[in-house]
């Protein structure tokens, strides 16, 4: 059975597991905590040495680290519509694209917001630490998003370079869909509705039924002028989850999921 190595509220795994939910592909599901994790990561990958990221799927000598890669082995190895029609493969790779644009600066932005924000760093913590010793092991979380923030390359202090990247995807977006259209591409739900979809969590996080995040970690997911100035996307984003995005509970767990950002 494949295993799903993931963070439960990042787009990037989101965006995976919404692809094997929707074919039904059974897997085991390990949650990887940043910093703490990424030995364990690096000998699943067996990559010893170079970044390594979440989602990586594993199945017997494969081994996949790219949402993408992961949604097209689930579409060769399940059921349902596809995510990926042929007609469709250029604007599905060109909305990808987009997607990775849109979270790459949503990323950019958040975890320079997070790191000042002490009741979002308390709620990284595992739901086992005591309430009583999450003030003092803040700094420690601080110190995974200080680890994510090296990893990535993010410089604080860019915030309008990449709110301005943000915003040239959401006109995009917002000039095809203004016809009213369901879903970006033909009749039928497909990865770019998935890939565009997961993105828009950097600009307002999706439902708590769908994904789930502490109070103060959803109020650092949220962008407030961009959630401000873009409604009608988040309102087809959140059309979109209700009509598509269904668990079918074909995950097995394989550690507690912490409550995280």
């Amino acid at each position: 059975m494949p295993l799903l190595y993931a963070e439960s509220f990042a787009p990037w795994c989101e965006k995976a597991r919404w692809a094997l939910d929707h074919h039904g592909i059974t897997y085991r599901y390990r949650e990887h905590v940043p910093l703490i994790g990424e030995l364990a990561l690096k000998v699943a990958a067996r990559r010893p040495f170079g970044r390594v990221t979440v989602p990586l799927l594993v199945d017997g000598g494969r081994v996949l680290m790219d949402s993408v890669a992961i949604a097209r082995y689930a579409e060769e190895r399940g059921a349902g519509t596809p995510l990926f029609p042929p007609s469709c493969e250029d604007e599905i790779a060109a909305w990808s694209a987009r997607s990775e644009v849109m979270m790459t600066a949503g990323r950019a932005m958040l975890l320079p917001r997070m790191s000042r924000m002490r009741d979002a760093l308390r709620e990284q913590q595992p739901p086992s630490v005591p309430e009583a010793l999450r003030g003092a092991l803040t700094p420690i979380t601080a110190n995974g998003v200080a680890h994510l923030m090296r990893k990535y390359g993010v410089r604080p202090g860019d915030d309008a370079s990449h709110e301005a990247a943000s915003r040239e995807v959401l006109d995009a977006l917002r000039a095809v869909l203004s016809d009213g259209r369901a879903q970006l591409l033909g009749d039928g739900l497909s990865f770019a509705d998935v890939a565009v979809a997961t993105s828009l969590q950097f600009v307002l996080p999706v439902a708590e039924r769908f994904i789930s995040l502490g109070p103060a970690t959803r109020d650092a997911w949220t962008h407030r002028g961009l959630a401000a100035d873009y409604p009608d996307l988040l309102a087809w984003r959140d059309r979109l989850y209700d009509a598509h995005r269904h668990p079918r509970g074909s995950a097995r767990w394989l550690r507690r999921r912490p409550m995280q950002a």
